[in-house]
């Protein structure tokens, strides 16, 4: 009974109802936050701003709880010192990944819903944290790239302009009319709904190969629709080509026998 009675229970009760407070209050604020930066600047700005009024309005209550169980503010700042200078020698990774990661947040390469490709890695980005960027593949993966990794390596961004060139290279036989070529290939495109008319397709002789005459055709298209557009317009290709007995002819191999 002397061991409770010397606890500070009321203490204790203001400690509990501070982190109880300052929780729900960060939580507002922190929302508030966001919708407030999303407004004039990038989803991925905002959900660092919430996160960093989230985490900087709990460190304040946690510290105020702590003075109401009898902890000194100025013994805790010390130790937070201490702390985070050894956590610094030890981490010097991690320090420069979140150096790195503000980098990336002034400068805004990216932002949360592009599809990128930094190295030999391409996909959406899901999030981008002060140490890491996290990418989801295009066959459902998540890779976690280190900041610095991204700041040293090039970028990619294949979302940042709503509109992207479509390539496709067509190998015709020799006997082929190219002028029949050509028309086929912009009858297709002005058929598409998706392929735009400005800028306008375009149908070049790209080379002429040993076993091939190479036709570059070119569309344009909004982004988000590149893909299916890319499939649609080699499957129509293909299909007109069948209709007007125009040849692809195979790529040859050629196969020297060892001496």
């Amino acid at each position: 009974m002397d061991y409770l009675s010397s606890i500070n229970w009321l203490g204790i009760g203001y400690a509990l109802a501070l982190i109880i407070i300052g929780f729900t209050v960060a939580k507002r604020v922190s929302r508030l936050a966001e919708r407030s930066v999303n407004k004039r600047f990038s989803k991925h700005q905002a959900v660092l701003a919430r996160r960093l009024v989230f985490y900087v309005l709990i460190f304040i209550f946690a510290f105020s709880a702590l003075q109401q169980l009898g902890f000194k503010l100025t013994v805790l700042l010390g130790a937070a010192g201490v702390f985070t200078v050894a956590l610094s020698f030890a981490s010097q990774t991690a320090a420069s990944n979140l150096v790195s990661g503000i980098f990336l947040i002034f400068e805004c390469p990216f932002k949360v819903g592009d599809t990128i490709k930094i190295k030999d890695t391409v996909g959406t980005v899901e999030s981008m944290d002060l140490l890491s960027t996290q990418i989801q593949t295009p066959d459902n993966m998540r890779v976690r790239i280190p900041n610095e990794t991204v700041v040293k390596s090039e970028i990619i961004n294949m979302s940042y302009f709503k509109i992207r060139r479509i390539d496709l290279v067509i190998g015709v036989s020799y006997d082929s009319n190219i002028d029949l070529v050509k028309k086929i290939l912009l009858d297709i495109a002005d058929k598409h709904a998706d392929v735009l008319g400005d800028p306008a397709p375009q149908v070049i002789i790209n080379t002429f190969a040993d076993s091939a005459i190479e036709i570059k055709f070119m569309t344009w298209a909004a982004t988000k629709h590149l893909a299916a557009v890319r499939n649609q317009l080699n499957d129509e290709i293909k299909k007109q080509f069948d209709t007007n007995q125009i040849e692809m002819p195979f790529p040859q191999m050629t196969l020297h026998r060892a001496s």
